[in-house]
């Protein structure tokens, strides 16, 4: 395979973009002064790949570029000094994940997102050089056998202690079903020796779609799975279905599967592949969406104590081609596992305004799970959103909008960095600016915000 490398090093006094606004929020928001980073002029995350990192006061990111090109990028937190490098040719297609993983070794690991359901092998690159993302060595690839078919949607997670690497991916079996499949890689990302085959919710739906994400704390792998019927009409308009939205926990050491409320749910041999009363419901298309709205995850963390935070959007179901805002939701099971959803602000739309588009405009900090940052829809006729810090001291019953993170503008799709080492945060969230046009086509900029060091 034949792969394009191009290198750009960029001095922070030419092309560090740094914008010092005063704003004034109303109610019970605050002045505040922030200072905004463009990371890049022509950047976009995919279907799923949303991923940055903080370590040795580096942050690292990848992205999509509008020729569907995969690039990495590092921001040095002390200097502002951007690097970036394109370690792949690809289409433009927001389908692409570009997952992005800071192995135990401190080398940064990026698996190639192939077109389509093509093939089931993972191929990845690896940095030269800890912590860099100047050089990248040749592709390469593990051969795994089995009728799953890689698809999109990549989560590796690295277990500190013991240095295994284990990848998630949202896969294709027997080219009809859409299912959750996992590896394992002993020697921190080198090789794939085991897999599990998880589950796929999706069957009895004309869809056949199970969508899951994950998040890693010590040694549990916490996964947040949508059951969905795409091709099912929801109040008669054909944009598909989301059944419901389900949780479990999976403790690497113990190999088995937890509710929150710590009750061992089912083991690795007798994964429920088709069922859903083994995990938690956190949200229900009938009882919580009365039959007529819709529901996408958008963020899954947990505190260091285990306890699990998702947040997701829900929409109203509208005829295709119609525009429709999100109402974005902050959800955590109370003391006796029971999942309780409250919600957060009206959301930005999705990428071009479609209400069967995907919106991941709020995202839960890892080290407060109790302050989010959106963006937060401001004119829907203008369709115009600002992204801000919001935080709840009731357990999700009220929000209060404590920061201003941007002034009004096209912004959507959030990111915070996940912090890896004792690195004092100085990131505080990412974003896209700038409206997606439809899946190939998109000229959105990468954007930061860098808190006061």
């Amino acid at each position: 395979m034949r792969c394009l490398i191009n290198l750009v090093v960029l001095p922070a006094f030419i092309f560090l973009v740094l914008i010092t606004c005063g704003c004034t929020f109303y109610g019970n928001e605050r002045k505040t002064q922030v200072n905004i980073t463009e990371l890049t002029d022509d950047g976009s995350w995919g279907y799923a790949g949303r991923f940055a990192y903080i370590a040795r006061d580096m942050l690292f990111f990848s992205y999509l570029d509008g020729e569907g090109s995969t690039w990495v990028g590092s921001y040095d937190l002390k200097t502002g000094e951007i690097k970036r490098n394109n370690i792949w040719q690809g289409q433009s297609d927001l389908h692409s994940a570009n997952p992005l993983m800071i192995r135990p070794d401190g080398r940064i690991q990026v698996f190639l997102d192939r077109d389509g359901y093509s093939e089931n092998n993972i191929a990845w690159k690896v940095s030269t050089h800890p912590y860099s993302v100047l050089e990248f060595g040749e592709l390469k690839e593990s051969s795994l056998e089995g009728d799953i078919v890689q698809g999109r949607q990549y989560y590796p997670m690295v277990n500190p202690a013991s240095g295994e690497v284990y990848l998630v991916i949202n896969a294709l079996r027997d080219n009809v079903l859409r299912e959750t499949v996992m590896w394992k890689s002993p020697d921190g990302g080198d090789t794939w020796i085991e897999y599990y085959n998880l589950w796929g919710l999706g069957k009895g739906l004309s869809g056949n779609r199970c969508y899951t994400r994950t998040y890693m704390q010590g040694d549990d792998i916490h996964f947040v799975t949508l059951r969905v019927g795409w091709n099912e009409p929801l109040a008669g308009n054909d944009i598909g279905m989301v059944e419901g939205i389900y949780y479990v926990r999976f403790n690497v050491k113990e190999e088995a599967f937890f509710r929150s409320d710590g009750n061992r749910s089912f083991n690795l041999d007798d994964v429920p592949v088709y069922k859903t009363e083994y995990f938690d419901e956190i949200w229900n298309w009938k009882s919580d969406g009365n039959e007529s709205k819709r529901a996408l995850w958008s963020d899954i963390v947990a505190d260091r104590n285990g306890k699990p935070y998702v947040a997701f959007a829900v929409q109203e179901s509208v005829p295709p081609g119609n525009s429709a805002l999100h109402d974005g939701y902050w959800s955590t099971p109370d003391d006796h596992g029971k999942w309780q959803f409250h919600h957060v602000a009206k959301l930005a739309r999705g990428w071009d305004n479609k209400p069967e588009r995907k919106n991941y405009a709020i995202a839960i900090d890892p080290d407060n799970p109790e302050m989010v940052y959106v963006a937060e829809s401001i004119s829907p006729d203008d369709d115009l959103s600002k992204v801000v810090c919001m935080e709840t001291g009731d357990e999700g019953k009220s929000w209060d909008r404590i920061e201003m993170i941007s002034d009004k503008g096209r912004n959507t799709t959030v990111v915070i960095p996940v912090v890896l080492d004792d690195t004092e945060p100085s990131a505080g969230v990412l974003w896209l600016n700038g409206k997606l046009e439809g899946w190939g086509e998109y000229g959105t900029r990468v954007m930061m915000y860098v808190k006061n060091r």
